[in-house]
Formats: C-alpha cells, sequence, structure tokens
C-alpha cells in the first residue's frame, strides 16, 4: 500500500521531531504539548494515552475526511509511531463514512498489520488526510476493529494478539511515520509462501492473503 508521496513523507518527518522535541519533558504523571505555529508543524502531546497505558506516549490528533468533500472529523488522542508507516484508526473512533478499496476482482481489501507482539486487522479505505495544514488526498488507511470485518484469520492472529480496541490499543488509531513510504513493498506482491501475509481479499466467503505491491 502507498501511503504518502514525497512531500507528504516530510511533513510526517516533520512531525517526528516534533514529537521527538516535546518528548523531552512528558512523564507518565503529566502532559506536555507542543503548540503549533509555521509550515509543516504537528502539535503533538507526551501522556499515558486515554486510558493510560503508556508512560510518555506521543499523542496528536489527525484530521480525516471522505475523499473529495467536506465532510470531515478530527480524531484525538492518536499515537505517533516512529516503527511502522501510514495511518490506523478504530472503527469506534472514526464516525466519517470512507470508501472501500477493492482488489482487481472486486473483492474488498482487508490488512493485517504485523509489529512485534501484536497485529491488527481491518479493512483499507480511502480518506483525505490532513496534519500540519497540509492534506494528502485519496489515500489508503486502515479501519481497525470494523464491524464488517470482525473474523481475523488465523493466519494475521497468529503473528500476535489482535489489538481491535480503544482498551487494548490504547489509542484511537497509529500514525506511523517511519522512514519507507510504504508499508510493505515488493514482498507483498509475490504469491505463496514468500507472502508476510499483509493483505486480504474478503469476498462473502473467508479471507485469502493476496499479492498486492505496498
Amino acid at each position: 500500500m502507498h501511503f504518502a508521496s514525497s512531500r507528504e513523507l516530510r511533513i510526517m518527518l516533520a512531525l517526528a521531531y516534533a514529537a521527538l522535541w516535546s518528548s523531552c519533558g512528558g512523564s507518565s504523571h503529566s502532559s506536555t504539548s507542543s503548540s503549533s505555529s509555521g509550515g509543516n508543524v504537528q502539535a503533538v502531546s507526551v501522556n499515558g494515552g486515554p486510558n493510560g497505558n503508556y508512560a510518555n506516549g506521543v499523542f496528536t490528533n489527525v484530521t480525516i475526511c471522505a475523499p473529495g468533500s467536506s465532510t470531515c472529523q478530527t480524531i484525538n488522542n492518536v499515537l505517533v509511531d516512529t516503527g511502522s508507516f501510514g495511518l490506523r484508526v478504530l472503527a469506534s473512533a472514526l464516525t466519517v463514512s470512507l470508501p472501500q478499496q477493492n482488489d482487481a476482482t472486486g473483492n474488498p481489501v482487508a490488512e493485517c498489520a504485523q509489529f512485534v507482539l501484536s497485529t491488527m486487522w481491518g479493512p483499507v479505505k480511502t480518506a483525505d488526510v490532513k496534519l500540519a495544514g497540509e492534506a494528502a488526498s485519496s489515500i489508503p488507511i486502515q479501519v481497525i476493529g470494523d464491524s464488517a470485518f470482525s473474523m481475523v484469520p488465523a493466519s494475521c492472529s497468529s503473528h500476535g494478539k489482535p489489538q481491535q480496541t480503544l482498551g487494548a490499543l490504547g489509542a484511537n488509531g497509529i500514525l506511523g511515520i517511519g522512514f519507507f513510504i510504504q508499508d510493505c513493498g515488493n514482498a507483498c506482491a509475490v504469491s505463496g509462501a514468500g507472502n508476510p501475509g499483509v493483505y486480504y481479499a474478503c469476498p462473502t466467503s473467508a479471507c485469502q492473503i493476496i499479492a498486492q505491491p505496498g
């Protein structure tokens, strides 16, 4: 999945710098915030998160819009993560209706985001995303815990315990600002045992791993 252009990636890297700067004064018992001023500057807060899951979590607000429209929603308490890529939002926090992304045969595409000890499962949808006064148009995001995709495939959950709720994740979403434009790339374009199992096609029957660049 291609998450951002080089210009959009620079915005995310600016956010990473702001997050690093603001975390110097944070603790598990207080909240430290950075104010937003100038271009490509995103405000962040360092605190325990909405459920107190983190000692020094870096959180920000992200505005999500239905593509090409003014129907938007700002989601708070989105965890900033320097070890992943792209935007993932809990379905429970999302009120804007977004179009589903489909594969070449018209089947809905879902993603199994794999972390060290956990996974996140949910459909890939298209949104306009606004950060730091900039907008990325019609990009793919993952919606975690969507009730229409409630059955997590065993081939996904085998990589780690699914984090599908606010209680488990401790945030309303994750904004990955790693150094790569894609979250999987060519590895996901192969079929068979070499495919890491990130993307799935989900017809009316069980979801199946698919070869999909990104």
